[in-house]
């Protein structure tokens, strides 16, 4: 039965360096924030640093709890199961912290792992309780293989692009902790890089083409309304990425998450201040009523490709009758 071990070595390290997933739970401190367990194992990117320390490439993803949660207190367990053979479960529970791609000590980390694009991080875990279980409850089942949809993604993205990718996913966690905000903003303090980031957004989407015209409004209260001329754009195709939308004619329904995920992607162009940032501004004035309302109200992107298209509804009708109330 279960048994608390001085060190990882052994049958025990034997164990833990055959395994192909593992899987690591953390938590915030608040009492009614949200528990995260998440499962690793891309090959090559996690194991021992010594009988006492584990580490692993953290990737890229759709959210960052682990970081946000080492960050905010350093509680972290980490635990293998044996799917195959004889049963197990072996458990580190420590102390974590994250080495950010941009930290003095992330080469040499990283280094004693595969490459893998998309990496942000390696998460190092100072063990300070080793323990193992009979497994006894755990199923047997085969191990089929890697899928490589991971790497690929943050593959064809390339450096600036995941870059992008974790600046509108993973800057906060689903409470609101700050988690990975490490990627530099130097590129969004110039109107020039801004262009740079519209374009190379832009790039990513399939069949992307600027709209005319675009604007966001609750309850068919339209907020800033984006005519034709605009001079970057990049809000509009911010908004398309969270909406996996390519620009054309339509009015859209947006939801509460999306609403915050388009606001988290947009606001470092506050660092450029050669230019004001009305979009962003109308964005959060919306999400506040939003929030005043108890979420109860319909939120709705308008784009408008061509000003020659057809209406595509009430709203999108609000937004040209916008267009000429600007003209005059």
């Amino acid at each position: 039965m279960g048994k608390v071990h001085a060190a990882v070595d052994g049958r025990l390290r034997a164990f833990v360096e055959r395994q192909n997933v593992f899987f690591v739970g953390t938590s915030p401190l608040a009492a009614d924030g949200h528990v995260n367990v998440s499962p690793r194992g891309i090959p090559g990117t996690f194991g021992l640093l010594d009988e006492r320390t584990f580490a692993w490439v953290d990737t890229s993803g759709s959210g960052s709890e682990t970081i946000a949660h080492v960050r905010e207190n350093g509680r972290i367990v980490v635990m293998f199961c044996a799917f195959d053979g004889a049963p197990n479960i072996v458990r580190f529970h420590g102390r974590g912290r994250v080495v950010s791609r941009y930290d003095e000590e992330y080469a040499d980390l990283a280094g004693r792992f595969d490459d893998v694009p998309g990496a942000r991080a390696v998460i190092v875990v100072d063990i300070d309780r080793i323990s193992d279980a009979c497994g006894y409850g755990v199923p047997l089942m085969d191990y089929v293989g890697e899928r490589d949809l991971l790497p690929r993604y943050f593959g064809r993205k390339g450096v600036a692009g995941s870059a992008d990718y974790r600046r509108r996913k993973n800057r906060t966690s689903i409470d609101g902790l700050p988690a990975f905000d490490d990627d530099p903003l130097d590129e969004w303090a110039t109107l020039d890089g801004l262009g740079r980031i519209r374009v190379r957004l832009g790039e990513q989407i399939d069949g992307w083409q600027q709209p005319a015209g675009y604007a966001l409004a609750l309850d068919g209260e339209l907020g800033h309304v984006n005519g034709p001329g605009g001079m970057h754009g990049l809000p509009a195709v911010v908004l398309a990425t969270v909406l996996k939308h390519d620009g054309a004619t339509a009015t859209l329904d947006v939801t509460a998450q999306q609403l915050d995920e388009a606001i988290t992607a947009l606001t470092p162009a506050e660092a450029c201040t050669d230019v004001e940032h009305p979009n962003l501004w109308s964005w959060r004035e919306l999400r506040d009523r939003l929030r005043e309302q108890g979420g109860r109200g319909r939120v709705t992107a308008v784009f408008v490709r061509d000003t020659a298209d057809p209406v595509s509804s009430e709203d999108d009708a609000r937004l040209r009758a916008g267009w000429a109330a600007q003209a005059t």
